[in-house]
């Protein structure tokens, strides 16, 4: 696992990087401090007393570095670590669809090319979701009458809205199909159906294994 820095031994050279604010108690904000976020503008619409409605536009600043306004306290507690190796995720994701490691790959290669940092990354990123998360894709099954390889899943819903409020925090984590890939998560007749990222497939798949051998 890569050893943390500490805020002040940060530059530009390292560009973004993984940011931890000690204790850990919420996931890692990804960049550097040099983000600047930008702004965005919304419509809305306002009633007014007589029955009237009014509309206007309103802007405002998301996202960016943010502890902007930190304090030296703040910045004490502030540690980072270097970005996983975006190739060895992918080689994890791309065996993960293909059912194990790539037959042509030399042996020696695969214990060699930098996976074992990727699945720290993956280590990272699983200890980080919340228990909600964690149960719900531990609790889906493959959707009947889909190819595997669609990601689809379904759910029991426990309690009518829960399980959609936890797929939209997932889908803010790249997990889930999210309505701007065209679809959504929906709740129907009890069941709650949910299509899955290839890096949502491959955390639904390692939690199921951890739940099996505990």
């Amino acid at each position: 696992m890569n050893q943390p820095h500490p805020f002040d031994e940060w530059n530009e050279a390292y560009g973004e990087v993984i940011w931890w604010l000690w204790p850990i108690e919420q996931a890692p904000y990804v960049g550097s401090p040099l983000n600047c976020g930008h702004t965005v503008e919304m419509e809305i619409t306002a009633a007014a007393s007589d029955g009237h409605r009014e509309r206007g536009k309103m802007r405002m600043e998301v996202g960016g570095w943010p502890w902007r306004d930190a304090d030296e306290e703040t910045e004490a507690r502030l540690f980072w670590t270097p970005l996983p190796d975006a190739n060895a995720l992918d080689e994890m994701i791309r065996d993960h669809i293909r059912g194990g490691p790539d037959p042509l790959k030399p042996a020696d290669a695969v214990e060699s090319d930098g996976l074992e940092e990727g699945r720290v990354a993956i280590d990272v990123l699983i200890s980080s979701l919340s228990a909600a998360q964690r149960k719900l894709l531990a609790r889906l099954q493959p959707a009947r009458g889909y190819p595997a390889e669609d990601l689809r899943f379904t759910y029991a819903v426990q309690a009518p809205g829960n399980g959609l409020q936890t797929c939209a925090a997932l889908a803010r984590r790249q997990m889930v199909v999210s309505v701007s890939g065209g679809e959504h998560p929906f709740e129907n007749r009890g069941q709650g159906h949910v299509r899955l990222t290839a890096l949502g497939a491959l955390i639904q798949k390692r939690i199921r294994m951890e739940a099996a051998h505990v």
